[in-house]
């Protein structure tokens, strides 16, 4: 695939985002947002998700999500960074790590924590089963690829259900037109309780809580 592969209404290639070197020419741009209340600069690109503008999904699951101070957050699948920035901004005392598989991601999240004076978050640069195998946290966010396939986004809930500490939360967001009720479904065979928490704009967002004990994709 060339490196001008054709973009779509997103503004990102029509090469998948979920890889691990986006073989797109770099456009970085700046977008300003204000979520939760905060002012917000971000620098995006091409290869990365949602490049043009905060994503509706993204904005409306950072907005819902609650954690406390001192908590350990984990942005699973963080972009450019928008929700583990939030999320860093919102818990100036919490722990905030962020993965994503794109290193091109990761670079810019770094310089959007920077850039938005995000504190000491931890970003992370790799396959968050792999990379983040030993840690547990208190909350886990995850705007899911769901155009990256079934499989990819069952492994990220079956992380997320091995990796959540005694009393946390998995919140996760889906579109309504892409499958959010089945997503709810196949949460449920791995959490005790999956509540839905916001509806709005064509999206869900899910709160899930007590892990099943071995559960697994049906």
């Amino acid at each position: 695939m060339s490196g001008d592969a054709p973009e779509d209404r997103t503004g990102n290639s029509a090469e998948h985002y979920f890889v691990e070197q986006p073989d797109v020419r770099s456009e970085p741009r700046q977008i300003q947002a204000q979520v939760r209340w905060q002012k917000l600069v971000f620098t995006t690109d091409r290869g990365v998700f949602s490049r043009e503008k905060v994503d509706r999904g993204s904005r409306m699951l950072i907005e819902t999500a609650q954690a406390s101070e001192g908590d350990e957050i984990l942005d699973l699948g963080c972009g450019w960074g928008l929700m583990g920035i939030v999320a860093a901004r919102t818990w100036p005392d919490a722990k905030v790590t962020m993965v994503d598989i794109n290193e091109r991601a990761c670079d810019l999240a770094r310089a959007n924590a920077t850039a938005n004076d995000a504190g000491q978050v931890e970003i992370v640069c790799g396959d968050a089963v792999e990379t983040l195998a030993d840690r547990s946290f208190d909350a886990i966010l995850c705007n899911p690829p769901v155009s990256a396939g079934r499989v990819a986004v069952l492994r990220l809930m079956d992380y997320a259900a091995g990796h959540l500490k005694a009393g946390g939360a998995f919140w996760m967001v889906a579109a309504t037109r892409k499958g959010a009720k089945s997503l709810a479904k196949r949460l449920a065979e791995r959490f005790e309780c999956v509540e839905e928490v916001a509806l709005g704009s064509g999206f869900r967002v899910y709160k899930a809580t007590e892990p099943i004990q071995g559960g697994t994709e049906q």
